[in-house]
């Protein structure tokens, strides 16, 4: 049976988070109150998507059979560039403070969650079609 999740994220093929309109700081994960002043006054805009990786970690089980052939599977904290840190699912081989973009794509059931990527790697793309996560269209 197919798992879904709601992560907020839009379909726009670019990063989008939250920004404060009264004090202009970049929200993420999405809330209804800014972090920093309180304020409702949040809307969603493209922000830029690069930053380092400050932590990671790799999952040696998954509850889910299709991605047991992938284990090690990594996942990493990302101080974006913007402001917030992002958790992101971590493209393979890729270290500790490397600088990497994230994009928003979804899994083979639809799922919206937030992949960060090596820049200039070629990698990246074969990566991506092997686990079957796809960029949406805006």
């Amino acid at each position: 049976m197919p798992m879904r999740f709601e992560t907020d994220f839009p379909t726009t093929g670019a990063l989008q988070l939250q920004v404060c309109g009264a004090c202009g700081r970049v929200n993420y994960p999405s809330r209804e109150l800014c972090g920093n002043c309180l304020a409702d006054d949040l809307a969603w805009h493209t922000v830029n998507a690069e930053g380092t990786v400050q932590s990671l970690s790799e999952l040696h089980y998954s509850l889910e059979a299709p991605y047991e052939h992938h284990l090690p599977w990594g996942v990493a904290s990302v101080k974006l560039d913007c402001g917030p840190v992002a958790l992101a699912h971590l493209q393979p081989g890729t270290p500790l403070l490397e600088r990497v973009s994230l994009r928003v794509l979804s899994d083979r059931d639809g799922n919206r969650m937030l992949v960060a990527l090596r820049d200039g790697t070629d990698s990246a793309s074969s990566w991506l079609e092997t686990i079957n996560f796809r960029e949406d269209s805006p």
